[in-house]
């Protein structure tokens, strides 16, 4: 089921992994930053509350530079949230950047010690990974 499609991003719940699966596209138009940043994550927080979901593959590999206030933003109310709504399992994917995927594990993991996180090259392999939890 897609819960929100646009032409940088791409969040739908995968009903056979009982997940959500945020994936980034390649974007080349202006800079998605502050309310079109975060207005479709707040959806993904509503949707993994309301599917009482606990697994959560974020394919952040096309994803352009985050300003400061958003990063900030992730960090201080978006990760808490989804951490809050009963996030326990997290495959994080990102092929070009390891940088912004280990700063996200960092603050996951500052948040809750239980999460169960790894950190992907390819979404298929993290996929894989959901369906064995």
């Amino acid at each position: 089921m897609v819960v929100f499609d646009s032409e940088f991003l791409k969040i739908t719940y995968d009903e056979k992994l009982n997940a959500i699966l945020e994936e980034w596209k390649l974007y080349f138009g202006a800079k998605v930053e502050l309310d079109t940043f975060r207005k479709p994550l707040l959806t993904l927080i509503d949707t993994f509350k309301e599917k009482n979901l606990s697994k959560w593959l974020s394919d952040n590999t096309e994803q352009t530079r985050l300003n400061e206030q958003d990063q900030f933003w992730l960090e201080d109310e978006f990760y808490p949230a989804i951490v809050k709504a009963g996030l326990e399992h997290v495959a994080l994917v990102n092929a070009k950047s390891i940088l912004g995927t280990s700063i996200a594990k960092n603050c996951l993991r500052n948040l809750s010690t239980d999460l169960d996180i790894e950190i992907f090259n390819k979404s298929q392999p993290a996929q894989k990974w959901l369906a064995t939890l």
